[in-house]
């Protein structure tokens, strides 16, 4: 894979939207001030009925590195991701969801991390979460048990398998090489709340994936995406994508304890985290 030198590369950045007008415009103004500037930016429009579409355009008027790909019907999720990273040209690329914003260097200091390792196929870095109002809720979360500038990708995903959880995060973490991504494709909602870590098991073990313990952005929370009920739900489908993982690794039954143990203790911690946020109000 080349190492084309981080100040030319071309990087797309790919935002599959649906009614995500709430929190577009600071989606975009992050990625308008990031201080790599060879950007690509693409959002593709999944059939949405607010004024995602108009927001973007409005931009897109005053930058022409942004476009816009607009869909007749309502798409699914996995199929808005997929159509968005399909139509990225770059030999870099970085999905990230409407909600959600990025650091200034985020880009600039991931092709840097892939550009110094080469066998690389994806970057990934802690993020923050953030309420509705982009308050921070908790910083520098993700990557646990992940040590080492550069691990084996099939370690990460392993990782993945016995914490009972996404250590690598959500796509805004990450930044990938085109080729093993868009030989993942397509994105698969089979267990929606696995859209990403689906895809990570597939790219990750391609090569090693390098690692940055700072945050690069930040993922947003709401009452509609994270509550006691989609807690269950994320510890269902997780036991499924475990079940899935060990179908195909064999994992000692000792590992597969820990997996099921570390499976429960994340979805009580995510309980607990809700209920302490509700509380507080910052739900």
């Amino acid at each position: 894979m080349g190492t084309t030198p981080s100040t030319q590369a071309l990087v797309s950045v790919v935002v599959p939207v649906f009614n995500g007008e709430n929190h577009l415009r600071e989606l975009i103004e992050s990625i308008l001030t990031q201080t790599h500037r060879n950007l690509e930016i693409i959002f593709t429009e999944g059939g949405g009925t607010d004024s995602s579409q108009g927001i973007i355009t409005e931009y897109a008027e005053k930058d022409p590195r942004i476009q816009l790909i607009l869909t007749q019907e309502r798409i699914t999720a996995a199929e808005n991701w997929t159509k968005a990273t399909q139509a990225a040209s770059a030999d870099y690329i970085k999905l990230i969801c409407q909600d959600d914003i990025l650091t200034p260097d985020s880009i600039e200091k991931q092709l840097q991390d892939l550009t110094n390792f080469p066998n690389s196929v994806m970057a990934i870095a802690q993020r923050d979460v953030i309420d509705r109002n982009s308050k921070i809720l908790y910083a520098k979360r993700g990557l646990t048990g992940l040590k080492g500038k550069e691990i084996d990708g099939s370690r990460a995903v392993h990782t993945c398998y016995l914490q009972g959880t996404n250590v690598i995060g959500e796509p805004l973490a990450v930044l990938f090489r085109r080729e093993p991504l868009l030989a993942a494709m397509p994105w698969t909602d089979h267990n929606p709340l696995m859209l990403d870590l689906n895809t990570y098991q597939k790219v990750a073990p391609l090569g090693t994936v390098v690692t940055r313990h700072e945050s690069l952005g930040a993922f947003r929370v709401s009452t509609s995406s994270w509550s006691t009920r989609l807690a269950k739900l994320q510890l269902e489908q997780t036991k499924q994508w475990q079940q899935a993982y060990a179908e195909k690794s064999h994992p000692t039954t000792a590992r597969r304890v820990r997996a099921a143990a570390g499976r429960h203790l994340q979805v009580n911690l995510r309980r607990a985290a809700y209920r302490i946020l509700k509380t507080k109000g910052a739900m």
